[in-house]
């Protein structure tokens, strides 16, 4: 049988390579595996950056983003600042499979979710209030020049045994963010890429660094040229480093509002991870020996 590989961004991401990788070793599509993966993940109140538990935007409101990409024909199914919906990644594999669009936003992609009877829940818990309170107090009175930080996406990428690639992500963004904020994660080539007849990659950290360099793409299109999925991902980084390192301090991701970090696979089952930060960790599983491992992605620059 064919070769099997999953791989997904930050510690929290072994639930959805758990999940996964059962689907994928039983022949199961990798769009599948993302989605029931990650479902996982945006239902655990205990991850503060996606689904349930998200730290509310500057109003106290949980907005989440979210999207899919089939690398077979390069389509995208994408959702933004959607609020009320735990699982936006569910909300995203409609887009792509129902509707002629690849992006559906706030209201827009609310109704599309309750017209094909996905369920409402509350995203705020006591924890997470907790948590923008204490945000609050600390920074004082927040401006559209003082948004708050921290952002912890799952992005996961996926090869199953018939060859398809598949990427996914999602996220409840910056903390405190400006309502109707989107940063990369539901941008395509920026927080996530995918191509069949290449690989995928996926990206995590400041949305607003990121999409400057359309990372994600641009990591693949070094595996299109030969690189392996660690060689793509620590160029592409560096690669963007070095764009911007006279403008904005992303040399050393010492603070949030730097910090990058990317996790690629290629069609052989490859993979490989970098970030300009030494504590940005990542699971994957292949089906060589079916055991999820957790390591910590090289730095660069």
């Amino acid at each position: 049988m064919s070769n099997w590989a999953i791989a997904a961004t930050w510690p929290f991401g072994r639930l959805a390579v758990e999940v996964g990788m059962k689907l994928l070793d039983e022949g199961g599509d990798g769009i599948d595996a993302i989605e029931q993966g990650v479902n996982l993940v945006e239902a655990d109140p205990a991850v503060d950056s996606v689904g349930v538990g998200g730290i509310p935007n500057l109003v106290g409101e949980v907005e989440l983003d979210a999207a899919f990409m089939r690398g077979a024909d390069l389509a995208v199914g994408a959702v933004a600042s959607v609020k009320g919906f735990p699982n936006p990644i569910s909300i995203a594999r409609l887009v792509l499979e129902r509707t002629p669009h690849h992006v559906l936003v706030g209201e827009g992609a609310e109704r599309f979710a309750d017209s094909h009877g996905l369920q409402r829940a509350p995203l705020l818990t006591a924890s997470s209030l907790e948590a923008w309170t204490k945000r609050r107090r600390e920074q004082g009175q927040l401006t559209e020049e003082r948004i708050s930080r921290g952002h912890d996406t799952i992005g996961v990428v996926a090869l199953d045994r018939k060859g398809a690639i598949t990427a996914g992500t999602s996220t409840s963004g910056l903390a405190l963010k400006l309502p109707g904020r989107v940063g990369d994660s539901p941008l395509v080539g920026s927080g996530f890429y995918a191509d069949d007849t290449v690989g995928a990659a996926v990206a995590t950290g400041c949305g607003e660094l990121i999409m400057r360099g359309c990372l994600s793409f641009a990591i693949v299109e070094l595996m299109r040229m030969g690189a392996t999925p660690q060689q793509a991902s620590a160029e592409a980084l560096l690669r963007l480093i070095g764009r911007l390192e006279n403008t904005v301090a992303v040399r050393d991701g010492a603070v949030d509002e730097t910090k990058i970090a990317v996790v690629a696979i290629d069609r052989h089952g490859n993979v490989g991870a970098a970030a300009n930060h030494d504590d940005f960790d990542f699971a994957y599983s292949l089906s060589s020996d079916g055991v999820i491992h957790l390591a910590r992605a090289p730095k660069v620059g």
